[in-house]
């Protein structure tokens, strides 16, 4: 019987927002049993009230760390304590890490030195060192906020057309040019190589440099479906599969 995975789910309560709590925890039992969730914050500030249902409805313990003096990363210092107990005390496969703060990189690094898988959940602003750090680090989904509707006189303006229609609004890039060469490089050198890139092959060395090269930062629920949105930006190749249909691969298009 194949062993199921112990994950242990670590919240930075202060630097995450509990409207985040459903991800954290659908994305966190994707990797095993979720049998650790602990999360982390000084309880006495306003900004971390919204977390207290959640605690209540995923059965987490809320650990209280009060600030000793501004500009202090006290709550930093409280999770990696409790993430090293928990290393050395626990028997712990995957550490779980819900946080955007660049503070807890060292950390990372020492438990995966330690052959534990660790997992990361954060914005896309954080720092790409520190997302790098991680076997995977998952983004936060993008909430979309409604425009306030205007009122009164106010609406009846908004309604009257516009004289000269706003540009359409450039679509950004599905990778940057970093990415991309060495995604390019990478594919290249599978082919010259083995004769083909499989997919298998440029999912595993894309995620050794980037952490975050996973389907689901890109809202894909497959590599497969991500290969399909990126075709586009990579003219060069032309994508095949096995015969048993289930190994996909790109080889180079055929010169015109």
């Amino acid at each position: 019987m194949e062993k199921i995975n112990n994950v242990a789910v670590l919240i930075d309560a202060e630097n995450v927002g509990a409207q985040h709590a459903k991800q954290v925890f659908d994305e966190a039992s994707n990797y095993g049993n979720v049998f650790i969730k602990r999360i982390f914050a000084d309880w006495s500030k306003a900004s971390v009230k919204g977390w207290k249902e959640e605690v209540n409805r995923y059965s987490m313990t809320a650990e209280q760390q009060f600030e000793v003096s501004p500009r202090k990363n006290t709550i930093d210092i409280a999770l990696i304590i409790q993430a090293l107990v928990i290393l050395f005390e626990k028997d712990v496969d995957v550490f779980f890490i819900a946080a955007g703060d660049s503070d807890y990189t060292r950390l990372v690094r020492e438990l995966r030195e330690r052959d534990k898988v660790v997992i990361g959940m954060g914005g896309r602003n954080v720092n790409q060192s520190f997302v790098n750090a991680f076997n995977e680090f998952l983004y936060f989904d993008d909430g979309e906020e409604e425009e306030p509707k205007p009122a009164g006189r106010q609406a009846r303006k908004a309604k009257a057309p516009q004289q000269t229609p706003p540009p359409a609004p450039k679509e950004p890039e599905l990778i940057d040019s970093k990415r991309k060469s060495d995604l390019h490089n990478i594919i290249d050198r599978l082919i010259d190589n083995n004769g083909k890139a499989f997919y298998s092959l440029i999912s595993s060395e894309m995620k050794q440099k980037y952490s975050d090269f996973i389907p689901k930062n890109f809202g894909c629920n497959s590599f497969k479906k991500l290969m399909e949105k990126l075709l586009p930006c990579l003219k060069r190749y032309t994508a095949g599969t096995e015969a048993d249909g289930t190994s996909w691969y790109l080889v180079r298009s055929p010169k015109r």
